[in-house]
């Protein structure tokens, strides 16, 4: 049992590094944490799977947000080893008078790699952003992979 997760990391980050893994993205679940600082409110679900290049799935961020998540995978090769780019749109029940939330989470089809140097940081690939309500109270978003699958 312990041997579980290590052995489904390097068989992923086979298939993440495979010629081709950009059109084999079938879905993705997501962990999407709100922070709404004009009432206090913070909240953290893991989503539906999600098909890519879809309107989208609606989400329940607690009682903090709501709204249709969508995403696209791009290819996305440079310097860091990425082989994709999510690009997500979260269209928020709170932004009203801006553009929805957006931002894109390099991804190579596996899980990080924890380093020494930086033993704070997540192992999910991830993005944040945020926006201001009417241009005064701030709301937080953080966009992690979770899972995701090929087919």
């Amino acid at each position: 049992m312990g041997f579980t997760i290590p052995v489904l990391g390097i068989v992923l980050a086979l298939v993440g590094c495979s010629n081709g893994q950009l059109q084999k993205v079938t879905s993705l679940q997501f962990l999407v944490t709100v922070n709404t600082t004009f009432n206090d409110c913070i909240a953290t679900i893991k989503t539906p799977w999600i098909k890519p290049s879809t309107k989208g799935v609606k989400i329940f961020v607690g009682g903090c947000d709501e709204g249709p998540l969508e995403f696209n995978v791009l290819s996305g090769q440079n310097a860091a080893n990425t082989s994709m780019i999510v690009d997500l749109t979260f269209h928020s029940s709170v932004i009203v008078d801006a553009s929805p939330p957006t931002c894109k989470i390099p991804f190579t089809g596996s899980y990080l790699v924890p380093k020494a140097d930086d033993r704070e940081m997540s192992l999910l690939p991830n993005c944040m952003t945020g926006d201001s309500r009417e241009g005064y109270h701030m709301t937080y978003y953080w966009f992690k992979i979770f899972d995701w699958t090929y087919g």
